[in-house]
């Protein structure tokens, strides 16, 4: 990173327009030097370390977007000092919200991104022009047996991807590696026999020290990848286990809406679930679709899906994966608000059609071919 490199972060705050600029100049000094506006600086550290307030402009509900741009070379290079320089202490004032983030590409290039990405993961699936099928193995509670049946089911109906849900988790590493192996059996058997390609990821939990050889264990079963919660094992934590192995990653949003549910403070969602993910390294970036059980509007999830596949240096874009209020009557909708590169993660409306994983798989990739024609 040069010395002029600079990390450019957008707050709301709250009006009007003079206690905006006071909030900006006070996240300016709180962010790097953490000392009162009228601090005594020497000189080279006002210039060169202190933030730098840029436009204050109005913004909707009688908010205001300010910009501070801070020296690229306080991050580090490091996803948890650029959250700790843009958002650390800042993050504890009512009404402040990180609504964006623009890095140089200096810094992006210290990052390790997603391993795949949108080409990758095509390639490892041999799949072109149409968004991807994936569903979640559910209920907790059901038996090994049970849930390898299901995944197994679901890849003979055509699916590419199916992850355990994220409540699915093992009293300990040997029964993580019973439930794991004998699903990822069943699915490797099913695609032998039908010659596609669908893929596992069981989900990364369980005590930190045990993550990395969880994830050895679990690329050694010849599995590509996992599923993981970045919000509840750690974001440094997620882009720690994708630089060291490179895995297909798919992040899921648990726990994640404590830093966006509440629209006026916190992060802006697209940014926590659409840029943070690929900052850590995930492939693939799950969010709740509208129309489902949470509070998601379309407009949200188009501009997840945007952050997810937006150009952002040499970082690889990801697959925005949409979760929830999917039904085989709104695939063209789902089409035309997601395109092609997207994951369709369909959960209760496919394991539930008549005649179970299977049938539901079939469907619901009919319906998306129907919806691409040409390109299946």
């Amino acid at each position: 990173m040069t010395m002029n490199d600079r990390i450019v972060a957008v707050y709301e705050v709250p009006g009007p327009a003079a206690e905006a600029e006071r909030a900006a100049n006070a996240i300016a000094f709180e962010e790097t030097v953490e000392v009162p506006l009228d601090f005594p600086l020497p000189p080279a550290i006002r210039d060169g370390i202190v933030g730098r307030v840029g436009a204050v402009s109005p913004a909707a509900g009688g908010r205001f977007r300010a910009e501070v741009d801070f020296p690229a070379r306080l991050a580090a290079g490091r996803v948890g000092t650029l959250l700790n320089l843009v958002f650390g202490n800042a993050s504890i004032w009512p009404g402040v919200r990180l609504a964006d983030l623009r890095l140089p590409d200096s810094l992006l290039a210290a990052l390790p991104g997603p391993s795949h990405g949108v080409e990758g993961l095509r390639r490892l699936l041999g799949v072109r022009g149409r968004p991807l099928l994936a569903t979640a193995l559910k209920p907790m509670g059901s038996s090994d047996a049970e849930f390898a049946a299901a995944a197994a089911a679901f890849a003979a109906g055509g699916g590419d991807l199916v992850k355990d849900d994220q409540n699915i988790v093992d009293a300990d590493f040997p029964a993580f590696k019973r439930r794991a192996g004998r699903v990822a059996e069943a699915v490797a058997r099913e695609n032998a026999r039908s010659g596609r390609n669908c893929l596992y990821l069981p989900h990364m939990s369980g005590p930190q020290e045990e993550l990395p050889a969880r994830l050895d264990f679990v690329l050694g079963l010849g599995l590509r990848g996992v599923l993981v919660c970045p919000a509840i094992v750690g974001l440094d934590q997620v882009r720690a286990l994708a630089a060291a192995r490179r895995p297909l990653i798919m992040a899921h949003p648990a726990f994640s809406g404590v830093f966006y549910a509440d629209r006026g403070h916190g992060i802006e969602t697209s940014l926590y679930l659409g840029t943070l993910m690929r900052l850590i390294g995930a492939d693939i970036a799950v969010f709740p679709n509208a129309g489902g059980r949470f509070a998601f509007t379309s407009e949200e999830c188009r501009a997840i899906a945007g952050r997810c596949r937006a150009p952002l240096g040499p970082l690889a874009p990801i697959w925005p994966a949409p979760g929830g209020g999917m039904r085989l009557d709104n695939a063209a909708a789902m089409a035309k608000d997601f395109g092609p590169d997207a994951v369709w993660l369909v959960g209760g409306s496919l394991l539930m059609q008549p005649g179970g994983p299977e049938a539901g798989a079939r469907a619901f990739r009919a319906a998306i071919e129907s919806a691409f024609p040409a390109n299946h």
